[in-house]
């Protein structure tokens, strides 16, 4: 018996009951609400790769989904510079932290990132070590091992790596502006700027748009921002000059220089030269200590003229000593010069 025949491209859908929307419906054009108050800051030639930049890093509430960035050098007309899109982990301190020795092993660092939703993730200590977990607190630099949650978005940060990149350990009071963040963020705004303008105040204003990428604010109705340049993030040339007549004596050092600013030295001294004017009977080696402790050395081989550096990359503050000694005497050693090459 034949079966029957549906014609082709006749047919009917199934009638199943339509489910009902959970929660309020979505609203493609809610307002962002406002920026916060952003973090603007220009970051060590370590970070900028010696570039002049200002970075910025700005976060908003739950509707928020990021803002243009529009800067002006006269505060009236202003240029479209970019966006900056939600991700960021911004927040203030809840409780002062003082100055400390790097590493800082006593002291937390209390925070509450709530205005921007920010959550925040333990490392190893190595992971402090190498500022893998790099953070702005109040102008200085500093990475931490352990993050504790102690409330919804509250955390207490411990072992922490304290003025990373040569920037000032200082002081820090409840209140002051925090952030996680690392030089590659997408939350992270880079600006950069040309010589020329150091010196300069830049205005600058954040303009929300919501989590659907619609609702942008109006600049008419935002107050700007302002930021002085300093040209901070820009590689300078730091020479260290040395100098010592006759044969350096054991335990003593040759030189003693006291840093006024920021400087940082290469590994092994890169680019630093060291000469004597009579070479050394036997081997002979001279510790470079930063503020007492040995970091590197200078070591003349036997019958030598130039010396030959070993060592760790160094930062130094301002305040900060780096000496030079001679571990022992050597019979013909003499006369030594030389220059240690960093940038700051």
């Amino acid at each position: 018996m034949p079966g029957l025949i549906t014609p082709i491209g006749a047919g009917t859908a199934v009638p199943y009951p339509k489910q009902a929307t959970a929660g309020a419906p979505l609203d493609p054009l809610v307002a962002p609400g406002n920026t916060n108050p952003p973090i603007v800051f220009e970051p060590p030639p370590a970070l900028s790769g010696g570039a002049a930049e200002v970075w910025v890093i700005a976060t908003g509430g739950p509707d928020w989904g990021g803002a243009q960035v529009w800067i002006s050098s006269d505060g009236n007309t202003y240029a479209f510079a970019g966006n900056i899109y939600k991700g960021g982990r911004q927040g203030v301190l809840t409780a002062a932290l003082p100055g400390a020795a790097d590493p800082d092993t006593t002291d937390t660092l209390a925070v509450d990132l709530s205005m921007s939703q920010g959550q925040l993730l333990s490392g190893t200590m190595a992971d402090a070590d190498n500022f893998v977990t790099l953070s702005f607190c109040d102008g200085e630099l500093v990475s931490f091992q352990t993050a504790t949650l102690t409330a919804a978005n509250r955390y207490n940060l411990t072992y922490l790596r304290r003025g990373a990149y040569g920037t000032a350990i200082g002081a820090h009071s409840s209140g002051a502006n925090f952030a996680r963040f690392g030089p590659n963020d997408p939350s992270l705004f880079k600006y950069p700027y040309p010589q020329s303008f150091v010196g300069q105040t830049i205005h600058i204003k954040l303009p929300g748009f919501n989590i659907f990428g619609q609702a942008l604010q109006s600049l008419a109705g935002l107050t700007a921002d302002t930021y002085t340049l300093t040209g901070a993030g820009a590689v300078a040339a730091v020479n260290v000059p040395f100098q010592y007549l006759g044969t350096p004596p054991a335990g003593s050092p040759i030189l003693r220089y006291t840093f006024a600013d920021a400087v940082s030295f290469p590994a092994s001294f890169t680019g630093s030269t060291a000469t004597a004017g009579a070479a050394a009977t036997a081997s002979t080696i001279l510790d470079l200590a930063k503020n007492g402790s040995n970091f590197a050395t200078l070591t003349f081989a036997a019958a030598a003229t130039s010396g030959t550096f070993a060592g760790p990359a160094q930062s130094f503050i301002a305040g900060d000593v780096l000496t030079m000694t001679a571990r022992t005497t050597d019979a013909t050693l003499a006369n030594l010069s030389g220059v240690l090459a960093g940038t700051g």
